[in-house]
């Protein structure tokens, strides 16, 4: 399975060359330490907590949802292939990311976070409460399936609409908007670690996932409310 990889090669290398070609070189005017500067600003952290939210659980959850399959739902269908379904999650959550670029391009990226993440809370707490991280019967696979591909295409909206919001939150300098980028991307990529691993001590301390998705459910609160006092509702700090 590792030489599809390859099939990446020519491309990477036709686009290598056309980037160092065409794409504009701007210096950046600070030294390192004094790019740091993001972390004293306390929107990084907010930003940061808004984008593990979006991109974070979209690579989370592309990284284990075939194992969650694999583990929850085989030993109840033999005939169940999780590999089938894997690539349904990543394919829906980037079309969205693209069709919503453009719509957070016209109303703005704040509010699709907004929506973004009331989604995810009710998509997760429908997957705890009802019964599909613990399931019984082969039956609730189908609605397994339905509210993780629902929570891929949420993420996609809020992918879209986080990286409108970030240039205009950081409006005062573009430095410090693309560092915040960076460094939030960086974050939100350990996704698929974290899921794995938490998913696994989890099921190792109660028997299940639930505990790992019920901090989840937190972490959304938590992004979503900080999303709704600063950057959405009337008179916030900094609207986008």
């Amino acid at each position: 399975m590792e030489n599809i990889a390859f099939i990446y090669v020519i491309p990477l290398f036709i686009i290598g060359i056309w980037a160092w070609f065409s794409l504009k070189s701007i210096p950046v005017k600070a030294s390192f330490k004094e790019q740091l500067d993001i972390f004293k600003d306390k929107h990084t952290l907010y930003c940061t907590m808004t984008y593990i939210m979006t991109f974070g659980i979209f690579a989370g959850f592309s990284a284990s949802f075939p194992m969650m399959i694999k583990n929850l739902y085989v030993p109840l269908d033999k005939n169940l292939d999780p590999l089938q379904f894997a690539f349904y999650g990543p394919l829906i959550g980037s079309a969205s990311r693209v069709i919503f670029g453009k719509v957070a391009d016209k109303i703005g990226g704040a509010l699709l976070t907004q929506v973004t993440g009331i989604a995810l809370i009710i998509l997760i707490c429908r997957l705890i409460l009802g019964g599909y991280l613990t399931p019984t019967s082969p039956d609730q696979f189908e609605g397994f399936l339905f509210i993780v591909l629902a929570i891929f295409f949420f993420t996609g909206i809020g992918n879209a609409a986080t990286f409108k919001q970030f240039p205009v939150i950081f409006s005062d300098s573009p430095r410090k908007a693309a560092g915040v980028i960076g460094w939030t991307a960086a974050v939100a990529a350990f996704g698929p670690f974290v899921f794995n691993v938490l998913i696994t001590q989890s099921r190792m301390m109660t028997g299940d996932s639930r505990l790992f998705f019920w901090f989840l459910v937190v972490g959304c609160v938590m992004a979503t409310a900080v999303n709704w006092h600063f950057y959405t509702k009337s008179g916030c700090e900094r609207p986008c």
